[in-house]
């Protein structure tokens, strides 16, 4: 049965013109929040990407501060999840109810800083408005707080008070992928990046008293999905959501969650901007085989010249008619394990119409690690256009990502208690290429940086 895909989640565009109108409705938000979510867009990764995933963890991250210095936050997704007014009916048990807002902020760094051609490139082709960007954009300066930077109206101080504000909190705040991002945050919003590693993960232990949460890092070694990609587990949980909500099988018994994502925020400044254009789904059924290296990890080196499809649904039906062959021979042979399903793993190939992808082998085009950044979202399989990405599948934005995290966490909780959660995967970042994730606690031997100790008590 295939599943509708929900509308697009509203937000707000923040820029230079309704920043200091939003911030004390976004204070006010804050205190309300159950969890938060956040998303970074940076103008690229250097000329050499691999500099950002060498084996050597304080290397790595010494090669990612050049980067933050170097480069420049074009957009900063904040997703606020509110817990939701609680039901009288009998699917208050299994349902849980949040409130959500979204906020997108186009940021311009006022020092010069090094742009990717292809990450620009890849990031308008999904939605940056470049001209908005340029001329709307809210004017910071990265590393420590300057003296002489103004009063309470100046964008620079007004966005350094809303990340100290998601500081203080107490509440989760999750990312997906986030390394990268809380370098880039960082050194964005708050001081300048500590030159080791140990003193870095000192002061966010310090900084985020709610703990740090890191949806990929929970779907690869926690709940260890197929595929970990963003945009994957998005469009999986809501399809699930959907099922459990409508009482379908088999997850009508499941818990879900529902969102109620809010209109924009009234305000007289507040200025009209686009939804991301994202149709339904009609059908999932195509002549067209799906991009086997984007169902695995969320990008394609072919990009828009791909001539396979990547349709979520449709990658996401073939999974789920395996799922349920194999279920089906397993009863015919009475309970034994089939020859075809004898590891009985969640990576098993899944029948596709392709004899094979020739992308094969990972992909270079988004402004993020080959691995996972990428919040395209599925459409029609069937392809008209052979320059052009559909209209479906054209979308890539800080919000969203924002949005999509703080779904995949919901569902991650939901379905696999907090407790479990919070005791496996509270304070651990994902890191590309390890087994292991980067924990985030002071060590007895690591001290805080100078200018954390000084904001800290501020």
């Amino acid at each position: 049965m295939h599943i509708a895909q929900l509308a697009p989640p509203t937000y707000n565009q923040v820029t230079k013109y309704n920043l200091a109108q939003l911030q004390p409705r976004i204070f006010e938000l804050l205190k309300q929040a159950e969890f938060i979510a956040l998303d970074a867009e940076f103008t690229g990764l250097g000329t050499n990407p691999g500099a950002t995933r060498v084996g050597d963890i304080q290397e790595r991250y010494r090669n990612l501060c050049k980067l933050a210095r170097t480069h420049a936050l074009i957009a900063f997704g904040l997703s606020i999840f509110i817990n939701g007014a609680v039901k009288a009916d009998e699917s208050r048990d299994r349902e849980h109810s949040y409130t959500v807002h979204n906020f997108n902020f186009s940021m311009l760094n006022e020092t010069d800083y090094s742009v990717s051609p292809k990450s620009m490139i890849f990031l308008a082709e999904n939605g940056l408005d470049l001209n908005q960007w340029i001329l709307e954009g809210i004017p910071y300066t990265g590393g420590d707080r300057l003296v002489n930077e103004g009063g309470r109206d100046n964008p620079n101080g007004i966005m350094r008070s809303i990340f100290k504000r998601i500081m203080t909190q107490r509440a989760p705040v999750v990312v997906h992928n986030g390394f990268l991002d809380l370098v880039f945050l960082y050194h964005s919003f708050y001081a300048s990046l500590p030159p080791q590693l140990s003193t870095f993960v000192a002061d966010l232990s310090d900084m985020f008293p709610g703990g740090l949460y890191d949806t990929k890092y929970v779907s690869d070694y926690v709940t260890r999905e197929r595929s970990s990609f963003l945009a994957y587990l998005f469009r999986k949980y809501e399809r699930h959501n959907i099922r459990a909500k409508d009482g379908i099988e088999p997850t009508g018994n499941q818990v879900y969650s529902t969102f109620d994502v809010q209109p924009r925020l009234e305000l007289p400044a507040l200025h009209d901007n686009q939804e991301a254009t994202i149709p339904r789904t009609k059908s999932s059924k195509s002549s067209t085989p799906y991009c086997e290296n984007y169902a695995l990890h969320g990008v394609c080196k072919m990009n828009m010249r791909c001539g396979l499809s990547h349709d979520l649904d449709l990658i996401l039906d073939a999974e789920e008619q395996q799922d349920s062959r194999k279920r089906k021979r397993r009863k015919r042979n009475n309970g034994t394990t089939d020859r075809d399903g004898a590891d009985g793993g969640d990576h098993d190939t899944v029948e596709n119409g392709a004899s094979g992808s020739s992308e094969a082998g990972g992909g270079n085009g988004p402004s993020r690690d080959a691995e996972s950044r990428t919040s395209e979202q599925s459409a029609t399989a069937t392809r008209t256009v052979e320059n052009a990405a559909p209209r479906g599948e054209k979308f890539h934005s800080a919000y969203f990502d924002a949005f999509m995290t703080g779904a995949v966490f919901s569902h991650q909780m939901d379905q696999h208690q907090p407790e479990r959660i919070e005791s496996q995967a509270k304070n651990k970042v994902y890191l590309i290429g390890k087994s292991i994730p980067l924990i985030v606690e002071k060590s007895a031997f690591a001290k805080f940086s100078p200018e954390h100790e000084r904001l800290r008590v501020l």
